[in-house]
């Protein structure tokens, strides 16, 4: 469906050279997020940076512990993705405790809040061993954190928690707590520990959130390639929505046929409402100056039904014979959802009559809706317990049907 709401100021996304705050150093008490740790400095170290655009599919934590804090890592960027799935960290497995030590916190929180943090900022730290690090600046900070970073009071009101692409802020597995204030960014040591963070905090910010209608806003874009770009410069394209950026390629040099492939899909959720999708080619060491570059509406995105797949024309200063162009292939999702009490009804029919459903539907519907239509409802009958005997089922039935034709069998869709 074509966007139909308002759009509102974005807040702003993190910048590439923000900290990202460990949040295993963190933890949830009584709707504050509290900063914990018997070493305060230690515990406010910002995590290691790999570079402005980090890849998706590789784990930046192997088993066995953390990198030490002073490595810096020279690991490429590839597939920037952050569906993609890494082996986790020793440390991800353990679920965070949401209220440990509570009274020790909330004596710690009142010792800090009667002795006050400074804001100013020094231009210089000391660790520890007594090396004077420079401050907010390159992969060894260590920041002494304001009282805003120290305590994050969640029941504030505007209060938005979502994820960041890793290309932004140099690591993988993000989030972001946007306040009135300002925001934060917090790294985890893997998807399944983000995602379980992010709900827990949203339903912190907001406890009846199930019982709320509410529109939630998703992109997906493949970045395939570029043609016709000045030869042999270093490219990035960026992802604006509305303006703001919030996601970016790796870094690739065109060919000496101006010819660049990257390759690479964005998956984006929990967006701010937005207009126009914007797509900019800049050089990796001119960031900031746009070589060529294109805006979208996001309804056209919006109104296929399919990812819409196409080469665009880009427009930038100076012009020449050639225009450089991009394709990409991209869908943006509107998907308006009810308080869960309206779809009790449909949870129960679906749960009982899952294989007269899947018999009529499979032979009416295109193979291209069927795939969407299977993770439906295999989430659907995961909340309510019947995942596995809706799978053997489909199995058994399809056995059933083809009989002694066994050359076709599990070759449906």
């Amino acid at each position: 469906p074509v966007s139909t709401h308002g759009t509102s100021s974005i807040p702003l996304a993190p910048a590439p050279d923000v900290p990202v705050w460990d949040v295993s150093n963190f933890s949830l008490v009584d709707g504050h997020l509290v900063l914990v740790g018997r070493d305060e400095e230690a515990s406010c170290r910002s995590r290691n940076r790999t570079g402005s655009c980090i890849s998706e599919s590789t784990n930046l934590h192997p088993a066995g512990g953390r990198r030490d804090p002073d490595e810096r890592s020279t690991r490429g960027a590839g597939r920037s993705t952050e569906n993609e799935t890494s082996r986790p960290h020793p440390w991800a497995t353990r679920q965070p405790s949401p209220y440990p030590m509570q009274g020790l916190l909330w004596k710690r929180l009142r010792e800090r809040k009667g002795r006050g943090i400074p804001k100013a900022e020094t231009p210089a730290v000391t660790v520890p061993d007594g090396e004077r690090v420079p401050s907010r600046s390159g992969s060894r900070e260590s920041l002494l954190p304001p009282s805003s970073v120290a305590e994050l009071d969640l029941t504030r009101d505007n209060v938005i928690v979502r994820p960041v692409h890793g290309s932004i802020v140099g690591e993988k597995f993000c989030f972001q707590i946007i306040t009135g204030e300002g925001s934060r960014s917090f790294g985890c040591t893997s998807l399944a520990e983000r995602d379980r963070w992010i709900e827990n905090l949203r339903r912190t910010v907001q406890p009846n959130k199930d019982n709320c209608e509410r529109l939630e806003l998703a992109l997906s874009l493949w970045v395939y390639e570029a043609r016709d770009l000045p030869p042999r410069r270093r490219l990035r394209c960026h992802l604006h929505l509305d303006g703001t950026l919030f996601a970016r390629t790796t870094a690739k040099v065109a060919g000496a046929d101006g010819e660049l492939f990257w390759g690479e899909l964005f998956q984006l959720a929990a967006l701010p409402p937005a207009r126009a999708l914007t797509l900019a080619l800049c050089r990796d060491d001119h960031p900031g100056q746009p070589v060529a570059s294109i805006t979208v509406p996001l309804a056209e995105l919006a109104a296929a039904r399919q990812p819409l797949e196409r080469w665009y024309p880009l427009s930038g200063p100076g012009g020449g014979e050639r225009v450089p162009s991009v394709r990409v292939r991209g869908r943006y999702r509107e998907v308006r959802v009810l308080p869960i009490v309206r779809y009790k009804e449909l949870a129960e029919f679906i749960t009982f009559h899952y294989r007269e459903l899947c018999a009529r539907l499979e032979p009416t519907i295109a193979v291209r809706h069927k795939e969407e239509l299977a993770g439906a409802l295999v989430r659907v009958l995961q909340s309510t317990g019947k995942a596995k005997s809706f799978l053997i089922d489909l199995g058994v039935a399809e056995l059933d049907r083809f009989d002694d034709r066994e050359a076709l069998i599990f070759r449906e869709n």
